[in-house]
């Protein structure tokens, strides 16, 4: 019987790993458009709406977005999304920023989201923050231009609703500090200011606090200035409560209020020399007796809550330690600056 040449063998099996390879190919080729189309257009979870933070850095590549939304979690192949940036041709139209994503979003609505504007960022006003200090924020993020966010909160018209309880110095103090999920692309001052002012009515003028209020003899003004400055002033619960009381007795007798941090609102320092103490100006707690104008913050609901419930004490005065940052109390004046020596 005649044998087959190896080399026939050889060409044979090569045939065969040909054919085999081809017809892979061709089945992932015919294979590819499904997959492509199904990682572009189906969620990684259609019905988990959860909010997902998530933050491009400005300069971000398409390549270095696409791998790190996958590695989030957000879509199903970094290589399918960021040929669909190229595809379409936004590399370059990919946004800097903090973006309100979800895994119920497709890629394709992931792309849209960061590339023209219709995602949302996340603007967080601190508690404590001023006008200006807002403005500055929101001026950082790009979406206002310089001043624009001060002007509008001293020239624009905004109607509150609020019944007896609706005179108020100005806006300061009353744009609440939270986080806040806004549009880039639609973004206007006048809208944000609105959504501030209605946060504080929803979070604020709760039935309970209506009524604490009214019971308190105060104006809700007189709380929110009282409010903006023990926020200013000191950080916990406890102290906020005491130094509320410090603050309405001073007021109640007739004292001048004496905080830093309305010096601080004039100076736009943080801290105050005994030249600062000597500034005239309705803001100078120290040289003008009861409130200044207007509040100097933005206060916290905590603040807020402490200027409604202040704490009764034997004490009127207080200073925060330099080293430490302790609240340390005393109830006369000599006591005070023997505290001013040991801690200031």
């Amino acid at each position: 019987m005649r044998k087959r040449s190896p080399y026939k063998r050889q060409g044979l099996g090569l045939y065969i790993g040909i054919v085999a390879v081809a017809a892979v190919v061709l089945i992932l080729f015919k294979g590819l458009p499904g997959w492509y189309g199904t990682s572009l257009n189906t969620p990684m979870d259609a019905d988990d709406t959860s909010q997902i933070i998530f933050d491009i850095e400005s300069g971000e590549s398409g390549k270095t977005v696409a791998s790190n939304l996958e590695e989030e979690g957000l879509i199903r192949s970094e290589w399918a999304f960021y040929w669909y940036l190229k595809e379409n041709d936004l590399g370059s139209s990919i946004q800097a920023g903090r973006f309100v994503l979800s895994y119920s979003m497709s890629a394709i609505e992931i792309a849209e989201a960061i590339t023209d504007g219709a995602g949302q960022l996340v603007v967080t006003i601190p508690e404590g923050y001023n006008i200006s200090q807002i403005d500055d924020r929101l001026y950082e993020l790009g979406l206002i231009k310089d001043d624009e966010f001060e002007y509008c909160a001293e020239n624009c018209e905004f109607k509150r609703e609020w019944g007896e309880m609706s005179g108020y110095s100005s806006l300061e103090g009353y744009l609440f500090p939270d986080t806040y999920f806004v549009d880039p692309a639609t973004f206007d001052s006048a809208t944000f200011i609105s959504r501030l002012i209605d946060t504080f009515e929803q979070k604020v003028l709760t039935e309970e606090n209506i009524a604490l209020v009214a019971a308190s003899g105060r104006t809700l003004d007189e709380i929110v200035i009282a409010a903006s400055i023990i926020e200013k002033e000191v950080i916990s619960a406890e102290d906020q409560a005491l130094v509320s009381g410090i603050i309405w007795k001073r007021l109640d007798n007739g004292w001048a209020l004496g905080m830093c941090s309305t010096v601080n609102y004039i100076t736009g320092e943080s801290e105050v020399t005994y030249e600062d103490t000597q500034i005239d100006s309705p803001y100078n707690t120290y040289q003008y007796p009861g409130f200044p104008p207007t509040a100097i913050a933005s206060p916290g609901l905590g603040a807020i809550e402490a200027a409604i419930s202040p704490q009764d004490s034997a004490y009127w005065y207080f200073l925060t330690a330099s080293e430490t940052g302790e609240t340390i109390y005393s109830g006369t004046n000599a006591e005070h600056e023997t505290n001013k020596a040991k801690y200031l």
